[in-house]
């Protein structure tokens, strides 16, 4: 659970920093972001790894301190569901991630985010 929880939070601050190289390690070859939505625009959005680390790089995506909050952790054999709230400043993430071990080392291999933009609360 301990290796588990490393690779989902190397995932989160590589994101978090823009850290390409530290995102790498942490997502597996064949990496899909699914998402509802882009942005402005509408409609199911599959990222492939190659085109998420772009993203982050180009610091479309990314680039803000979030805190980690765990839902719930199913791991069975080799396969982990993880369901997570990650909340910067302004965005809150509730996100499904799809983890799997090969060659005794944890990978993110799918993440589906809902994003909620935080409104703040001026009186």
């Amino acid at each position: 659970m301990k290796e588990l929880k490393q690779a989902i939070e190397a995932f989160v601050i590589g994101g978090d920093t823009n850290d390409v190289v530290l995102l790498e390690k942490a997502l597996h070859p064949e990496y899909q972001n699914i998402q509802d939505g882009f942005f402005e625009e509408k409609g199911i959005f599959i990222f492939p790894k190659t085109a998420y680390l772009e993203l982050v790089g180009n610091k479309t995506f990314g680039g803000s301190p979030r805190t980690i909050h765990y839902e719930s952790i199913e791991q069975s054999g080799n396969i982990a569901h993880v369901k997570v709230i990650l909340e910067s400043q302004h965005l809150k993430f509730f996100t499904t991630l799809i983890c799997v071990c090969e060659k005794g080392s944890w990978k993110v291999i799918v993440n589906i985010p809902v994003v909620e933009v935080k409104t703040s609360s001026k009186n």
